[in-house]
């Protein structure tokens, strides 16, 4: 569970990051979404994906060098971009959390349908708002994670069994059987 910041919002991968890495993650959680969502509500997905790839083709393409660059500025030599696969894998095992599939997979096919009919000129603004849109998803679920983790100390403490406590006894409470013979 990510825990929460200074500033009491949860700390996703999603958070404190460029305008340029939220069109990445943006992309990221809808690529996750292109290949985990299937079935007859979520199959327009992939094709929104697809056309939002090539719609937005080269405005993406200029995020992925942007960020790129600053991975490698970050991260000095060729560790730059070890870093950001690393990232990028637990970005992509973020977004591919199983509680959250469904809301995660409804909140993506809005994203898709709008993200075709955008301007790319309006992708940064949009991704930023998106993104916190798709990021929501999970972090309502960790909240609510921890909610019930609080309820039910609070259910144990008060209603739970008590631990008792039984003297071990040295002499058995019932006779030994004997066996019978015939």
């Amino acid at each position: 569970v990510p825990p929460f910041g200074a500033d009491g919002v949860r700390v996703t991968p999603n958070r404190g990051i460029s305008s340029e890495e939220q069109i990445w993650h943006l992309r990221a959680a809808l690529n996750v979404a292109a290949l985990a969502c299937q079935g007859p509500v979520w199959d327009e997905i992939s094709r929104n994906y697809n056309q939002y790839i090539t719609l937005h083709k080269a405005r993406l393409a200029q995020t992925t060098k942007l960020v790129d660059a600053d991975f490698v500025k970050r991260y000095p030599g060729r560790n730059g971009l070890r870093v950001r696969d690393t990232k990028m894998t637990e970005l992509y095992n973020y977004f591919a959390f199983p509680p959250v599939h469904s809301e995660f997979c409804d909140v993506s096919l809005a994203k898709t349908r709008e993200l075709i009919a955008l301007p790319t000129a309006s992708l940064p603004t949009y991704s930023v708002t998106a993104l916190g849109e798709v990021d929501g998803v999970f972090i309502r679920f960790y909240n609510a994670f921890e909610q019930y983790q609080r309820d039910l100390a609070d259910w144990n403490l008060r209603y739970g069994p008590q631990a008792q406590m039984i003297p071990a006894s040295t002499t058995p409470t019932t006779a030994p059987v004997k066996p019978t013979t015939r």
